[in-house]
């Protein structure tokens, strides 16, 4: 027998610790996606539009929210790859002053369905990567409390519409 034949092939030993690796990386991957599938909020999002201004003003961003779930849902934020900042607010009037004020939270209850309209709750869209355009979409990532998002294709519509 000879020296050559008593050392183990490291290149073989090395591919078997690769290639379990490479298994177990797998498996990770898969049982963390089925676990976001599984937790994925209950909302369904619906009328989901921007209403586009002049120059470089911040934009508005409204949908309706429903919850379909048997649980309350949180939403806590929201972000889009088209504009560097995105915050909840809330519209309010009291005693003929309007005022505006960040949302961190909203909590919206199993069947109930929350509007972000115009005088109400609305997402503040400011500093648009890229000029938009009426009748193009736009990608928001609604934030959910424990991590979940859900992605929502949002209509840019003229300064005359809600």
């Amino acid at each position: 027998m000879t020296a050559s034949q008593l050392v183990p092939d490291t290149r073989c030993i090395h591919y078997r610790r690769s290639h379990s690796l490479a298994m177990v990386m797998a498996v990770i991957i898969t049982l963390f996606t089925c676990s976001l599938a599984f937790a994925a909020p209950q909302g369904d999002v619906s009328n989901a539009r921007i209403r586009l201004l002049p120059g470089d003003l911040p934009l508005a961003g409204y949908f309706d929210l429903m919850n379909r779930g048997d649980q309350t849902l949180v939403l806590v934020g929201a972000t889009s790859i088209a504009f560097k900042m995105v915050h909840m607010h809330r519209s309010m009037e009291h005693n003929g002053i309007s005022t505006m004020a960040p949302v961190g939270r909203l909590e919206i209850k199993p069947g109930a369905t929350v509007h972000f309209a115009p005088g109400g709750y609305h997402l503040m869209l400011m500093q648009a990567v890229s000029p938009l355009k009426v009748g193009e979409t736009v990608p928001v990532a609604l934030q959910f409390a424990g991590g979940q998002t859900h992605q929502v294709m949002f209509t840019v519509n003229g300064a005359g519409t809600e």
